[in-house]
């Protein structure tokens, strides 16, 4: 029954009370949710959200970005980063048995070591001290960019990259892994890549130090140009290694210095170039494509195998001692000064 004392309720007078009441709602909301110290934003929580590592952490989850300072060390064991992680210049990020959900960026003379982890977006080094993958996965690219007066190296052992693998300077040594995306490697030092299957095209300019592709397979095109000395299969006097080496495409190596040669090797498309010197040398190939250029008439380097397999033993064993060497440096310092740091306090 209508309460005669009361004034009738209009339209507009019934919508004015409705908004007051929900303004009053929204007040009442955010004062409960001032009271209980929780902020109210747009969207996620954990998109606001870094945290700063310096020192050691494990069996954690960080619900967001992570951050390793400006020459500072933090080593984590059993770690999930729900975003993606930052290496400022100067800082050393190990990781074991963790994951990373974002990408992964190595600021300059800053260090990645990985073991046993997995990067759901990009690896980007910009001039970065180095890389070290060991049992691990990227699902992204990974991208060395060059610096001045940098030194960067790329070292991944039985580990896979799920996108291209992009290299402008350094030191590379790849084995055992796999890349989904095209490899190329410009002005590095040397380019190793060893019992490995790269899904599309591979090309290798201006390795100062030699280009190898040993015991592994290519499934598209590969090129080498100005590299000082390329070895495609098991012959040549860069690396010594075992095992056929498959090309799915056409294979081309023009202006090499210091000796080209492809022994035990199948190419399924062509096999050419010029301007190499001295004259490529081979043996034991089956191109199912045409042998073109200086590729046409391929003779064993027998003598200069001969002659070369000792230093070919201690070159391919200076390349790995050399990334070693730089690896366990950097990485018994970055432990020793986590270690000092003390608990890294992630929350």
């Amino acid at each position: 029954m209508t309460d005669p004392t009361m004034p009738p309720c209009r339209g507009g007078d019934l919508g004015a009370l409705v908004r007051t009441l929900s303004r009053s709602f929204t007040i009442l909301s955010a004062t409960a949710l001032a009271a209980a110290g929780i902020a109210a934003t747009a969207g996620s929580a954990n998109a606001a959200l870094t945290t700063r590592c310096d020192g050691e952490a494990s069996s954690v989850t960080v619900p967001g970005d992570l951050v390793v300072a400006k020459d500072t060390s933090c080593v984590l064991t059993d770690v999930t980063v729900q975003g993606e992680v930052r290496v400022q210049a100067g800082g050393d990020l190990l990781m074991t048995d963790s994951s990373v959900d974002g990408r992964v960026v190595v600021q300059g003379d800053a260090y990645f070591d990985a073991t046993g982890t997995s990067v759901g977006g990009n690896v980007v080094s910009n001039g970065g001290y180095g890389v070290y993958l060991d049992e691990s996965a990227v699902d992204g690219t990974y991208n060395g960019r060059a610096a001045e007066g940098a030194e960067p190296f790329l070292y991944s052992y039985d580990s896979a990259i799920g996108g291209n693998l992009n290299i402008a300077q350094g030191l590379v040594h790849v084995s055992g892994s796999s890349v989904g995306g095209n490899v190329k490697s410009e002005n590095s030092e040397f380019t190793d890549i060893l019992d490995s299957t790269l899904s599309k095209n591979l090309t290798v300019t201006g390795a100062t130090e030699g280009a190898t592709f040993c015991a592994g397979e290519v499934d598209g095109n590969a090129v080498f140009s100005g590299n000082a000395g390329v070895q495609l299969g098991t012959g040549g006097q860069n690396v010594r290694c075992e095992g056929t080496t498959y090309f799915g495409g056409d294979v081309t190596a023009s202006d090499n210095t210091d000796g080209v040669d492809v022994t035990d090797t199948i190419v399924r498309g062509d096999l050419t170039g010029e301007g190499n010197d001295p004259a490529p040398t081979g043996s034991e190939n089956r191109v199912r494509g045409e042998a073109g250029g200086q590729f046409a008439d391929l003779q064993p380097a027998a003598q200069k195998r001969s002659l070369s397999a000792q230093s070919a033993k201690d070159s391919a064993e200076a390349h790995a001692e050399s990334l070693d060497t730089k690896r366990d440096e950097r990485r018994a310092e970055a432990e020793k000064a986590a270690e000092l740091s003390g608990p890294a306090d992630l929350r």
